[in-house]
């Protein structure tokens, strides 16, 4: 085939040349670029896209996170540590029923007792006086002690 004429070769295409018939190494590598980057030139040109938005989310999610926070508290850390010191004292001459179900001890039947005794004989003294009370006896009264108070 060397020195032929290729235009009567069965193979010989317009977009591609009998590899006896290329000049030099430059057109060969340039026939190689155009037909892989044209075949895959698209598939590519996602990827790089593809590539740049994941990076640039990664470095804006990076920058985000060293930013100062923005969650305003509504106290300092020194108040809530105070709070979760002090032990739950409720005021039984005040306390509602709901509170009063949170002493020990006390359901919300017992709170009820406490009020009904409350406003038929007045604030109490001491805690002790919860004594008085339908359905609280001595053991209910240590139990009651530490959280309770006039």
């Amino acid at each position: 085939m060397n020195g032929k004429d290729h235009r009567n070769d069965p193979f010989y295409t317009a977009t591609r040349r009998p590899p006896d018939v290329r000049r030099n190494a430059s057109e060969s590598t340039g026939f190689l670029r155009s037909a892989f980057f044209g075949k895959y030139g698209k598939h590519i040109a996602v990827s790089v896209a593809v590539v740049a938005v994941l990076a640039g989310g990664a470095l804006y999610s990076a920058r985000l996170s060293e930013s100062a926070p923005r969650v305003v508290y509504a106290f300092s850390l020194e108040e809530a540590e105070a709070e979760v010191e002090a032990p739950l004292v409720i005021d039984i001459n005040t306390a509602d029923a709901e509170k009063l179900d949170e002493l020990p001890q006390v359901g919300p039947a017992t709170a009820e007792e406490i009020i009904s005794f409350r406003r038929a004989n007045g604030d109490f003294d001491a805690v002790s006086d919860l004594e008085e009370v339908p359905g609280i006896g001595p053991s209910t009264i240590e139990q009651i002690k530490p959280f309770a108070t006039v």
